[in-house]
């Protein structure tokens, strides 16, 4: 499958890829804005503009487009990111224009409006409130903020209580202003798609859009902190994330760094897994994980366990992440993990709304655009040498270690370095 291109007059972009063997459509309105392009008075402020898109037009009430969406037996939806915010819908083909119109009228026309903006603050709130309350969430909240402690990337996408509590009319004007705007928005669609009718919907429903050229970020270097950072709660376990600064969006050893993180913590074979849940009974959940962006990475692991066994699960991940930086692979272990990912990956990609999200979020951040194809064989090229370079590169970072426990800072600081 091939997928189709086109730059508007005004700077939309929009990208389809077509799969005739379906009869439903997955559209996504990408725009390049998330948490990491706020001001310091801003915090949230990004997260909050995607709840407030739901929230009414001049000609529809929030009831109205939720009713809209549930008649055309459609799912629609919106997330925000560190650096971009997305609308999303998946409905039969032939409900393209009319989830299409209701979805521009939002971005476009939201009011705004005081009543809607104080009864979503709380909404907001108390979504920050689950996110505090929630330890395995939170724990990764506490590694991002001490890692990147100078730049956006680092602060929570929810942002903070005291600011989202102050937002009103006039800031979410201003904000929507500054950034939605025709070149910071990318259309993406996949399913039972014409990319030339879907061009001619687009020029039609977002003419009025407010026209901006494409926001260029900031590049300046991220800088890292390592160190051990912890938070005290009145749980039963300790959530602990064991980080090191990773690739950023681009790179090309990014496919051996995502072959590494397969064999550290992808699966129920992966290393940490055997090492700490299946033969010392340590852990009920670890994985590894990466966190790619545009100026940054991040590459961590997870787990979580009871207070005593802390320290104990600190070393194992050390030694593993050292064992196979000094070399520890073979192409047996390399080529059952290459397997799994590209396995992984076919079965990943076989909805609309899968190969939707590929296509926007590669068009909104102006990354390569690989087929599964291609992306596949990339994988397959990787070697036992890569793997163990970019290992030895990252593990030789310092580590960031982020804990959520019942004990308190003096406890854990205490066990750690016995």
């Amino acid at each position: 499958m091939s997928f189709q291109k086109t730059i508007l007059d005004n700077g939309i972009v929009v990208i389809t890829e077509y799969m005739p063997s379906v009869r439903s459509i997955s559209l996504g309105l990408w725009f390049n804005v998330g948490s990491c392009d706020e001001l310091p008075n801003q915090r949230g402020l990004a997260h909050f503009m995607e709840h407030m898109m739901f929230k009414g037009t001049p000609t529809r009430t929030p009831f109205d487009i939720s009713m809209h969406f549930d008649r055309l037996g459609a799912e629609f939806n919106a997330f925000t990111s560190k650096e971009y915010t997305c609308y999303y819908a998946r409905f039969v083909d032939d409900k393209l224009e009319s989830a299409l119109e209701v979805l521009a009228d939002m971005v476009i026309n939201s009011s705004f409006s005081t009543e809607a903006i104080s009864t979503e603050r709380e909404v907001v709130l108390e979504e920050i409130a689950r996110s505090e309350d929630t330890p395995d969430d939170y724990v990764f909240e506490l590694f991002n903020q001490s890692m990147i402690t100078d730049h956006a990337l680092g602060l929570p996408v929810l942002g903070d209580k005291r600011l989202v509590s102050s937002y009103e009319h006039v800031d979410c004007v201003s904000f929507h202003d500054q950034h939605y705007g025709s070149g910071n928005l990318c259309i993406a669609a996949a399913g039972n798609i014409d990319h030339d009718a879907l061009v001619k919907l687009t020029q039609a429903y977002f003419s009025s859009m407010n026209t901006l050229e494409k926001e260029q970020r900031n590049q300046d270097r991220v800088a890292y902190q390592s160190g051990c950072f912890s938070v005290t709660r009145d749980i039963e376990q300790a959530h602990i994330i064991y980080g090191v600064p990773g690739l950023a969006l681009g790179d090309d050893r990014r496919f051996a760094s995502g072959v590494l993180t397969s064999i550290l913590g992808g699966s129920m074979s992966a290393r940490l897994f055997q090492e700490v849940r299946e033969k010392r009974g340590l852990a009920y959940s670890i994985y590894a994980m990466q966190g790619i962006y545009q100026r940054a990475g991040q590459w961590c692991v997870y787990a979580g366990t009871r207070p005593d066994n802390v320290k104990e699960v600190i070393r194992l991940i050390d030694k593993e992440l050292t064992s196979l930086a000094d070399g520890s692979l073979d192409q047996d272990e390399l080529q059952r993990n290459v397997d799994l990912i590209c396995g992984q990956a076919v079965l990943g990609y076989e909805t609309t709304s899968s190969h939707m999200m590929r296509l926007g979020k590669r068009g909104i951040l102006g990354s390569q655009h690989l087929s599964i194809d291609e992306t596949i064989e990339r994988f397959k090229q990787v070697t036992v040498e890569e793997v163990v370079s970019i290992a030895e590169t990252l593990f030789s970072n310092k580590p960031t270690i982020a804990v959520v426990s019942p004990l308190e800072e003096k406890e854990l600081q205490a066990l750690i370095s016995e």
